[in-house]
């Protein structure tokens, strides 16, 4: 154990114990048996909508009309059979959300960042350590917590929140780039802070990391290696991950987080899946009326946060979609497996007939070709016509692969509508997220192909 790390590590015992308690309660869970995870997660389910009963005005009346009493909901065999929580419920009355019994001290104002329509608000729990979830998924990354970080996000902090964030994680350091304003005269800055900081991980977007890994190779720039790039935010694709490792040497990891609920799931050095965090996050993937789906069947991820007892989230649905993964992970970690991210549930293409075909599907349809473009995008115009935009990469079969890869679109929507392929110079990424279907049109029928 490095000096740094036992300085964090003592710091988490003294100064933080609760970071301490939490973190030795992760490693111990992270390789439970299936059937004693499972019933921890059975047993804090029902505990934590049962407490949401009890202190929110919410999941009163939301279990209530749907027919359910106060020990229909502490039974942990119904747990599953709960309704789900739409992002609708929380931006029509966020309030109701509350838990009565929790201090406003105790708690932290947060929001999502609304790319998808209006922010969601919502309260953290600040007696949760939750930045001890991401550092046992850090050790599977081969990193350390201590280990210095750069970092690649939407917002840079303020110079308050700056002074805090150092003493919070000293000694370890951190350097940011604003993925909104990745110019020149910021690029520079960001690139002669990572020389003289030296970071083991690079932590962020990865639409911005991949634009930052695109610059760096056009540019010939050099830079010190790192251990690990952990990406999140939107589906890694294979042409993403290929250019990434090849330009920071180093092996990318994919992992799933949001405003709403921190730290959901992560990828392994066994890169078989993202292993949901079961012991405090329970993910299940479901159809539309909220029923579990089996291993393998792609549907809509549904998370509650076991730990957030101030803003309860039970069977939240995210608006993601995904599918459970049934077979173990070899590098011995016992969580549960997920598939990546797939896509948002509005990620599609809508046909003239009222068809809708998910977007799932597109955002790999390049997977098996990662050096035939640098960057694609399936765009849908307003009159339904779609444009398969892409920066052309290395493999000098490119343009036949492009030309392939349009006719499985043309496939995917039946040829009703035009598709059509365009050749640009960038796809700029929406604040460091990766869009990869765009569409001007909503659907007129709720009927997905």
């Amino acid at each position: 154990m490095d000096t740094k790390h036992a300085i964090l590590m003592a710091k988490s015992r003294t100064i933080s114990p609760a970071d301490g308690r939490m973190y030795a309660n992760l490693l111990a869970h992270e390789r439970l048996s299936p059937p004693d995870l499972a019933e921890l997660q059975r047993v804090r389910g029902a505990r934590l909508a049962t407490y949401a009963w009890d202190t929110t005005d919410f999941y009163r009346d939301h279990y209530s009309s749907a027919g359910l009493s106060r020990q229909d909901v502490a039974d942990p065999e119904a747990f599953e059979h709960l309704p789900t929580v739409e992002k609708e419920h929380l931006r029509d009355g966020s309030a109701r959300f509350h838990a009565r019994d929790v201090a406003q001290r105790d708690t932290k104002m947060a929001s999502t960042g609304g790319s998808t329509g209006e922010p969601v608000r919502l309260l953290h729990d600040r007696r949760v350590p939750v930045r001890t979830i991401s550092w046992r998924l850090l050790r599977w990354w081969g990193v350390e917590a201590s280990d210095d970080v750069a970092h690649v996000y939407r917002h840079v902090r303020s110079p308050r929140r700056e002074i805090l964030h150092t003493l919070q994680w000293w000694p370890s350091r951190s350097i940011q780039i604003d993925a909104y304003r990745m110019d020149s005269a910021a690029l520079e800055t960001f690139f002669r802070r990572f020389r003289r900081v030296r970071p083991r991980l690079v932590l962020g977007y990865v639409g911005g990391i991949y634009e930052l890994a695109c610059h760096i190779e056009e540019h010939g720039i050099a830079l010190p290696p790192v251990a690990a790039v952990g990406v999140t935010a939107a589906p890694l694709s294979e042409v993403q991950r290929s250019t990434i490792e090849r330009v920071f040497g180093a092996p990318a990891f994919d992992h799933y987080r949001c405003g709403e609920v921190p730290w959901i799931a992560g990828e392994c050095g066994a890169h078989r899946g993202l292993h949901s965090f079961g012991d405090v996050r329970l993910v299940e993937v479901v159809d539309d009326g909220g029923r579990r789906l089996p291993a393998g069947v792609i549907g809509d991820t549904v998370v509650t946060d076991l730990t957030n007892r101030a803003f309860p989230l039970v069977r939240y649905r995210l608006g993601d979609r995904s599918a459970m993964i049934a077979t173990p992970c070899p590098c011995g970690v016992t969580l549960p497996l997920m598939e990546h991210v797939r896509g948002r549930v509005s990620d599609a293409l809508h046909l003239p007939d009222g068809q809708i075909v998910a977007g799932e599907g597109l955002t790999a349809i390049f997977d098996d070709w990662p050096e035939a473009v640098r960057a694609f995008q399936v765009y849908q115009h307003a009159d339904a016509s779609i444009s398969l935009r892409y920066v052309v990469g290395s493999d000098p079969r490119a343009e036949e692969i492009v030309a392939h890869v349009r006719d499985v679109v043309r496939s995917m929507v039946r040829d009703k509508v035009p598709v059509a392929t365009e050749l640009v110079d960038s796809i700029p990424h929406d604040g460091g997220k990766t869009r990869y279907i765009v569409s001007e049109l909503r659907s007129v029928a709720p009927v997905r192909a």
